[in-house]
Parts: C-alpha cells; structure tokens; sequence
C-alpha cells in the first residue's frame, strides 16, 4: 500500500497549464542549425529504388507508353479544373523551390543549407540531362522545359526533378508543415506537367526519381539532421505535460530513431524521456521501415502514429505494473503544445550492463528470469531483451523497461526469443557457465531445451551481436553447455557441398556444348558472335549489371514471406547472393536447399520447417511463372513464333530431312528410370540396402511432414502471401528488364511482356534440367525465345550470352562476399 501511495504520489496532474505565447510559436526548421547530422540507411534505399526505376523506365523511354496515353487522357479531362489551375501548380514548382532556398539564404546560420540545395539542384540539372540526352532529347529542349510550360512533350520532366531535389534535400532541416506543403506542391506539380503536354508520365516519374537519387546523395555526403528537440524544446514539451526536470541532457538516438534525453526532478529522481517528435516524423517512419527490415521481429509502424505509439508503450508498462511485474514506472504521456509526443519512465536503478561481473550474484539472475517469466505468464513478449533493458534497483532487484516493441498475446516463438536473448544477455555478464546454471535453476531443463533452437544470432539485437563476437566464448559454446545440462542433443546443420575438380570439369565440359548447341540453333558462328558483342553498347550492359544484384531484393522478401519465422532482411538478402555463389558449380535446386536449411536452422527452425519453407518458396515461384505464361499469353500480349526457330535450325544443317525425328525428352527419361530400377532389383547389394533404407526414409518422411505443418501456417498470413507472391513477381519483371537492357545493347527491342514471357518460359525449362543453373540449355533456349520474338539470330546469340553473363556468371564475384559474410555472423 505505501508502495502504491508513493507511486499516486509521484504522478503528475492531469490538467495542463499551457502558455499562451508558446502556442503562438512558430517553428520552422525541425533542428538547431548544429544540430548533429547522420548518414542513414534510408538514404541508400531511396537511391537504390530511384537508380532501379530508372533504369526500368529506361526500356520504354522515352514513350509515349499505353499507360502513358491512358494517364495523360484522364488527368487532362477531369472535371471543375481549368488551364489556369494547372499553370499555377506547374509555376509553383519554381516558386516553392526558391523559396525553400532564399529561406535557407536569409536565416540565420542557414548557409550550409542553402549551398547544399543548390548542390542537390546542379546535381539533378547534370543527371536529367543526361538521361534525356540518352533517351534522344536535345540538350536545348531540356533546357527549354525548365521554363516552358507548353506542348510538345520533353523526356525528361526536368523541372519537377529541380523542385523535387531541393524539396526533399531541405526536408530533413525543415517543419512537418512545410514538408507537407513542399510535397504536396511536387505532386500538384506533376499531374499539371501532365495536364499542360509538357511531359507524359513516364518522364514526370522519371523527373520524380532522379530529383530524389540527387537528394540521397547529397544526404549521403553531407549527412542529415535527425529532427531532434533541443534540450530547451524537450524541457518546455515536458512543463505540457505538467513534469518538471533539470538537467536535460541528450542521450544516443534510439535504434528505430526516437530522441532520448535524461533529466532529473527537483526531489533528485533520475528520469528517461523518450521524444517522438512532430519534425522527426520522417525520420521515424522511413527508419521503422528499415528497422523492420534489417531488424528480427520489428514491424514497421505506418499504422501508428506518434501519438499512438506513445500510448502502447505507456499502456503495456502500465499492464504489467498493475500485475505486479518488476517494471520502470511511467512518470507521464502525452502530447505536448507542439504535436511533440513524449514518454517519460523513472530510472529505478543501474543498467545491468554497467555492473561489474563481482556485483552480479545468483539471486539477481534468478530475479531477472523472475521478472521475464512474470512478465510471459501475462502474455507479454519484451522483444528486445539486453543489458541496458533490466536495471538494478538499491535493493539488488531488478527492473524491466522499454517497452516500445513489446508485443501483447504474443506467439511462443516471440516468448522463447526472449528467453534466449536473456540468456545470452546473463552470459555476456558472468560467462556461459553460471548463466545456463541460471537458467536451469529458473525455468528447468524443459524449458531451457525448449530455449534451444532460438540460441541464434537473428534473435539478438545488434549490439548483443557484436558483444557476442567480441566475446571469448560464440553461440556453439553456449549452446554445448546448454545440451550437457539438459542432456539433449545439440541440433544438427547441413554440410554444404564443395567446389571439386569434377564439378569444375563438368562446367567447362557444359560450356563447350553450350557454344555447339547455340551455333546449331542459330546458325551463326563464333566469329559472328564476337563482332557483335565487339558493337555492342556498354552503357546499356553496364544497367543490366548494375540491375541485376538489386533483383535479388524482391527475391529476398519472397523468402522472408514463406517463413512463419521472423526473418530480418539483410541476412535473408546475404542469402540469396551467397545461392548465386554455390549454384555455379551444384545445381541451383540442391544450392538452395543446402543453403536455405543451414540459414533457417541457425534463424531456429527445425529440418522439417526449414525443408517446408524452401518448397513454399520454390512452389509459390512456380505458380507465378505459371501464371504470368498464362495471363500472356491467353491476353495476346506477346507470343512466340516457334516457326521462324524451327526454319532457322533446318536452314543451319544441310543434312536434315523432313523424314528425320529424335526421340523426346520425355521418353529417353522414362527409359532411363526404368532401367534404373531393373538393375536397382536385379542386383542384390543395391537390392539389400534399398530395403534396409525404405523405414529410415519413412521416418523421416513422418517427421518432416509434422515439421512442415508448422511452416504451413505462413499460408494463412495476408502479409506473408503478399511478400511471398509480390517478391516472386518481381523478380521475374525485373530479370525481364535485365534481358531488355541487353537486347537493347545490340541495338534491338521488344515489349515488357515479350520479354516476361520469353524469361518465365526458358525460367521454367531450365530449371528441369539436371545440369548446373541450366548452363548451356538456358543459353539455347534463351537464343530461340529471341528469335521466336523476330530478333536477328547474331543479336539472339549475343543477348542470350550478355544476359547469362550478368545474372548467372558474375554475380558468384559479389556471392562470395555473402557467403563469407553469412559464415563470419554464424548463419552458415
């Protein structure tokens, strides 16, 4: 009771005394003008999907595309809006731009800023041309399109790609009001480029890109401010809130980007602030996007405002106080007179990573397996368990906080996370020894088996990761004392197959039948093939190349989306570079199978799970293939004339005869399985050990179907059959790109869909055959899919080998650095 009396106690008044001129207060730049700046990971993604959309625009550039004639039609007729609309919103493209910079000029200690924006806007002047130039418009109708705002259509939109790249270079700097209004001036901007016949669509998103890759990159040089609240503005938000503090002082940004500042009350508790600023909403949502991405277990928070993720924080601490759960308490939440949202939690203690390992007794690692326990039994997940969480208090007990990513009704997946990253955090601290001995005492040995598959490096945060490998001790350590104290086995992982002689025999053998094959398809030489990749322009195999490892992306998510596990994106993306490394010497089906077991059993996924996890994924890109072929096909988008394939062949050999046949794939097939199982029966030493093996292989056939229905479930998650089927769709348009950026180098063209369908159809017979990646068959069959779609036999062979060379031959130089990348973190 006194306990409860002192925490009523310490609680604030809920009415507020607001200022009157404060609210009168306008604020205009988001940060102090030396306010520290940061190269974000955000930044790099917004130029790598710019850098990616422009050299997928670049295949129909410069139009006019249907979608373009269609787009142009139904913004040039909407109703209630008059030309002079649309000249004012095309004019204040310019106007908000020179705002935005004679602000920056006259502010106070604002001329870093204005050089930047003008940096940002020479940049975008220098890549618009450019790009137009390359798409065949003349550097004086670029010029022409900054101040005209009349037909004819110019590629590219060179005006809104100057308003873009200094409107989202100043953002960062500036209010959310601001930002709102640069925005919304940009997209008003754009459809009355539209409406006006400046430009068609496909140059205003081409405008659109290059305006953001020039302010990424600027962003990427200089840095970027976070938004952040000086130590006055956090002082005057919390007096809102009605809580006095002294001795604010800023502390590091949280990882999802949150302010952090620590402070005092006048009666000498020590107390946190969390800031989620109104002018770092920016910040936190494009950051909540990559944490979610990079980050196991973190979901991005596009649904949630500041406001509401204030409250989930103070509601969940709240719960588990009410509950008699160790927390921090919370102080105050809410909404300060500027939109600013803070929570602010008490300092009960020390952190438990600033305690040395003498002051560290059994009774507070019990007390910490307490308190999560405790918290579990209320259906809490914690999801970011670590040293700087837990806190002692004066009296030796401990405390939990931060509960910005906790998780109510949480499975038992997220529940065990939690215990192993407890685990890991109390051995970090007294060694693996007394922490599993901790652990046993706590929760017993079934539990702590339990524990076992999640004892993984994606379950840790990334700061308990790198203490990890700084540590005298790895996970494989940890995970041995916990199997002799349990007395259960350790988990196995698949042993990859290595790079042999053999296999390297056999490419050069496959590659040799793969020139002969090409040749009697095509008709062409050797020497015709060199002239024309000698011709060939390099601009455009130099986007395929640098297309190509940015189609892994999408692929990355669709795996992410077939595991009922959470999967953080980086090592998943790791992954599927490290598959173009070890395909080119096994089969791509077996590389991936290997791979993917090793990576989703060190992420804790039993075999079976794992196994199940590879097929949904294999199984789901089958389906999409399928799908596209049908959709083409039966749409009469694109089609193939095989008549034009077979004359070509008949015209290369003057030997052939309309009586000749070969028999089919098909049959030599079922022949050579047939005679395989007449000798597998008729001699007894393979007689004897395929009856000794039928009850091993039912078992585990037994087995992997109960671990599979686990993984099964990912089936019924809207969220993960949209990444699983979106990434899988993807990455075919993207590969069709790629193969119309090397048709392009030899000076031809064909529709996107010609080009989806050519992939898919050669994708799926490929992958049929028993030979490494299709190698040699891929090549063929690639050279007949162009030849069908009216391409010059020389030009078939020259993009069919420029193609392979960028997605199936080179990407093994950058595999190999995700292969070691994956060994060195413990994925592998």
């Amino acid at each position: 009771m006194a306990h409860e009396q002192g925490v009523e106690a310490r609680r604030p008044s809920l009415v507020r005394r607001l200022d009157p001129r404060r609210a009168l207060d306008i604020r205009i730049f988001s940060s102090e003008s030396d306010a520290p700046r940061a190269r974000r990971p955000t930044d790099v993604v917004l130029l790598i999907v710019a850098v990616l959309g422009l050299l997928i625009l670049s295949v129909p550039a410069p139009g006019p595309t249907k979608i373009d004639r269609a787009i142009t039609g139904l913004v040039q007729n909407l109703p209630g809006l008059f030309g002079w609309f649309w000249e004012i919103c095309y004019d204040l493209l310019i106007g908000w731009a020179l705002f935005l910079v004679i602000l920056a000029l006259v502010a106070r200690r604002r001329k870093r800023l204005f050089l930047e924006e003008l940096f940002a806007a020479a940049l975008a002047f220098a890549v618009a041309v450019f790009i137009g130039r390359a798409s065949g418009t003349e550097f004086s109708s670029s010029i022409g399109a900054i101040s005209s705002s009349t037909p004819p259509p110019v590629y590219l939109a060179i005006r809104l790609a100057l308003a873009t790249a200094v409107v989202v270079m100043a953002s960062p700097h500036l209010s959310r009001p601001l930002r709102f209004a640069g925005r919304s001036v940009v997209v008003l901007g754009a459809l009355a480029g539209i409406a006006l016949g400046t430009t068609l669509p496909i140059g205003m998103i081409a405008g659109l890109l290059v305006g953001v890759a020039s302010a990424a990159i600027v962003h990427l040089l200089l840095g970027s401010p976070a938004g952040r609240l000086s130590v006055e503005q956090i002082g005057a938000a919390l007096a809102d809130l009605g809580v006095e503090a002294t001795g604010l002082a800023h502390a590091p940004l949280e990882p999802q980007g949150v302010a952090l500042a620590t402070g005092s009350t006048p009666d000498g508790r020590r107390l946190l602030v969390k800031v989620y600023g109104r002018d770092a909403w920016d910040g936190q949502l494009l950051t909540s996007a990559w944490t979610s991405l990079s980050t196991r277990g973190e979901s991005p928070s596009f649904g949630f405002s500041r406001v509401q993720q204030v409250e989930h924080e103070a509601f969940i601490t709240l719960l588990a106080e009410r509950e008699r759960a160790p927390v921090q308490p919370i102080v105050a939440a809410g909404t300060a007179t500027k939109r600013d949202a803070l929570v602010v939690t008490e300092i009960t203690g020390r952190p438990f990573s600033a305690l040395d390992p003498g002051e560290i007794d059994d009774a507070l690692l019990r007390g910490m397996w307490d308190a999560l326990v405790r918290l579990q039994d209320l259906g809490i997940a914690h999801r970011w368990i670590d040293g700087g969480r837990f806190v002692v208090r004066p009296d030796g007990s401990p405390a939990l906080g931060g509960f910005a990513r906790a998780e109510t009704g949480a499975p038992d997946t997220a529940m065990m996370g939690d215990r192993a990253q407890l685990l890991v955090t109390t051995a970090l601290a007294v060694g693996p020894e007394r922490a599993v001995a901790a652990a046993m005492d706590a929760i017993g040995a079934e539990d702590l088996t339990a524990v076992l598959p999640l004892l993984q490096p994606a379950v840790l945060n990334r700061e308990t990761r790198t203490a990890v490998r700084e540590a005298s001790w790895s996970l494989d350590d940890l995970m041995q004392r916990c199997v002799d104290a349990t007395g259960v086995e350790a988990p196995k992982l698949e042993q990859l197959r290595r790079v042999t002689t053999k296999s390297v025999l056999t490419v050069v053998l496959i590659g040799f039948l793969a020139y002969m094959l090409i040749s009697a398809i095509a008709g062409v030489g050797l020497q015709t093939i060199v002239d024309e990749l000698m011709a060939a322009d390099l601009a455009w195999v130099v986007a395929a190349l640098v297309l190509t490892p940015i189609a892994q992306i999408p692929q990355a998510f669709s795996t992410m989306g077939a595991s009922i596990q959470d999967l953080r994106f980086g090592p998943t993306l790791a992954l599927q570079y490290a598959i173009q490394f070890i395909q080119l010497a096994v089969p791509s089906s077996a590389a991936r199978v290997a791979l993917e077991v090793r990576f989703f059993q060190r992420n804790g996924v039993d075999a079976g799970g794992a196994l199940s996890i590879g097929l949904i994924d294999s199984v789901s890109g089958f389906v999409i293939q399928i799908l596209l072929i049908l959709v083409i096909s039966l749409s009469g988008l694109a089609s193939l004339n095989l008549a034009s394939v077979r004359s070509s062949s008949t015209s290369s050999s003057s030997s052939s005869s309309s009586g000749s046949s070969t028999p089919s794939l098909l049959a030599v097939a079922i022949v050579l399985l047939l005679l395989g199982a007449v000798v597998a029966l008729a001699v007894p030493r393979y007689r004897k050990r395929i009856k000794e093996a039928i009850p091993r292989y039912r078992a585990a056939l037994r087995a992997q179907i109960a671990s599979g229905a686990a993984a099964l479930r990912v089936l019924r998650s809207p969220t993960k059959l949209l990444m699983l089927f979106a990434g899988n769709l993807t990455a075919q348009v993207m590969l069709a790109v790629v193969l119309g950026l090397c048709l392009r180098a030899f000076g031809q063209s064909a529709s996107l869909a010609s080009l989806i369908l050519v992939n898919t159809l050669v994708s799926l017979f490929a992958g049929f055959m028993p030979v490494p990646g299709g190698m040699g068959v891929a090549e063929a069959a690639y050279t007949a899919g162009l030849v069908a779609l009216g391409i010059p036999n020389a030009v078939a062979v020259s993009t069919a080998l420029t193609f392979r060379l960028v997605t199936y031959y080179l990407p093994p130089i950058y595999g190999t650095f995700g292969m070691r990348w994956l060994r060195e973190h413990s994925y592998l």
